[in-house]
Parts: structure tokens; sequence; C-alpha cells
């Protein structure tokens, strides 16, 4: 039987079975020259882009990977696709091809794999809305073709909503660190990348990791910042790594025909970042 890793937050999770440049304004320059100021600017554009994305979905295309111990190529497992959509502050899942959103767990949906829920990218909100993270500013640099400002972060496990979980053992909250880079003139977000600290051995995670390549993508009338791509893996403490990339495809806004239920079912969820 194969072992299955959880990652959770405690508003999105993550199954895991074992993941042209402008000359600044004068505004610009003084921002640069106070980090506090432009982190500032930055997440206040994060917040407006997340709060857009209510009543709108995108189908998901996850290819997971394995390179086991006794292996130095990738297996290709398999391929997931879903339906994903953003409603209030949650991301719900269906099927491929379904119109039909129910609140459950997404390991429910999928078969046995590493598996992401957070498809949108609506962990930002954890890392950019109060104050869990703490930030530097890491200076000006080019990034995915962009000329961007970095800051690195990090979450202290006290303050974390990120938990990880293989198989039948009980959640363990655990901290993480990262980094992410804005473009410099618009301050959209280009790159997130984050990876946990140190996870219980009792877990039987080493690592897991996490990158966002972010891209506007015309929905309707409107410009939305959604991760096109990312990559989401983990260690186990055997030496397997295992990968899923992911896309977004074919983003809509709801339609009349759309249909969105909550299961009001007790219990926790068992999934992976």
């Amino acid at each position: 039987m194969r072992p299955t890793n959880v990652i959770q937050r405690a508003a999105s999770l993550i199954c895991l079975a074992l993941f042209p440049w402008a000359v600044a304004s004068a505004a610009d320059s003084r921002a640069t020259d106070d980090p506090e100021l432009l982190l500032q600017r930055i997440r206040g554009r994060i917040a407006a882009h997340l709060s857009q994305l209510q009543n709108y979905t995108c189908h998901v295309a996850i290819d997971r990977l394995l390179r086991s111990t006794s292996t130095s190529s990738f297996d290709h497992r398999d391929r997931v696709e879903l339906e994903v959509a953003f409603v209030g502050d949650r991301e719900l899942f269906s099927r491929a091809g379904e119109t039909r959103f129910e609140e459950q767990p997404i390991h429910e949906i999928v078969p046995l794999g590493m598996i992401g829920n957070d498809a949108f990218g609506s962990h930002d909100d954890d890392v950019f809305s109060g104050d869990a993270a703490t930030f530097k500013y890491a200076g000006s640099c080019k990034k995915d073709g962009h000329k961007s400002y970095r800051y690195n972060f990090r979450v202290p496990q006290a303050s974390s909503r990120l938990l990880v979980k293989q198989n039948k053992s009980a959640d363990a909250a655990v901290g993480y660190q990262g980094s992410f880079w804005v473009d410099a003139e618009t301050l959209d977000m280009v790159r997130l990348e984050w990876k946990t600290d140190q996870i219980l051995p009792s877990v039987g995670l080493s690592s897991v990791e996490k990158s966002m390549r972010y891209k506007l993508v015309r929905i309707g009338n409107s410009d939305f910042l959604l991760p096109l791509h990312s990559e989401l893996a983990s260690f186990d403490r055997e030496g397997n790594y295992r990968l899923n990339t992911t896309s977004l495809e074919r983003c809509l806004e709801f339609t009349g025909e759309s249909v969105v239920t909550y299961d009001t079912r007790a219990g926790g969820a068992s999934t992976h970042r």
C-alpha cells in the first residue's frame, strides 16, 4: 500500500500521497529606499488581486511524478484533472467536466498521490495578511523575465497554519520560509517559493516545498493574477522524491448552470500541498 502524505492549512489543504522594465517614478524610487513602505504597497496589491478571485473557475491539470531511492529518473505516475472554484475565502474542487462544487477534502476526489488544493494561490493570504510572517527586503534582480523586487519571509511554527501528515499519523504544524518576487513596475507577483522547516520524525517526511509562477490572465472583461504554473515537491525519510507540476487552464466566470454546495460532514481532512 502506497503511503499518503498530507500538508494542510486551516483554510487550504494539500494532499501528498506518497509538489519591458520602465524607468521608475520618483515615488517608486522612494519606495525602494523604504522597504517597509514598499512591502505595504505590495501587500495591498496582493489583497486586491485575491478579492477579485471570487466566483471564477479554472481547469486544473496535475502531473504526478516519483523518483525512488533505487533510480535516478522520474516515473510519471499519473495525470489528475479537476475543476476548481474560488468561493468566499476557500477553494472548492470537482472532477473534470462537472459543474457542481462541493466542500469536501480533495483527497476524496482524486486517487492516492500528491495533490494540492491551493490552485489559485489563495494561501498568499496566509503569508501577507496579519502578522504571522516576518519579511526582509533582499534587493532587486531579474526573475522570470521581470525586473523584480525580492523579499524573503518566514512563518514560525507557533504562527503557522500549515499542517503536514503522512498516512494516518497525527497532523503536525510546521513553520516555513521562502521568498517572493514582484514586478518592479506593477508590483504584481512574479514568483513565490517556500520550504518547510524541520518536520517531526514521526510524520515520515523530511521536507516539503512549493514554487508558483504568476501571470495575468484575461477572464471576461477583467485581468486576474494567477499561478498558472506551480510545482510541489516532497522528500520522505526513505529518500523518495515526489513532484507535482500543476497548470491552470480555461479559466471562466461562474455560469448559471454552476452549482456550489457545502458538505457539513464533520471530521478533519487528509491533504497535501
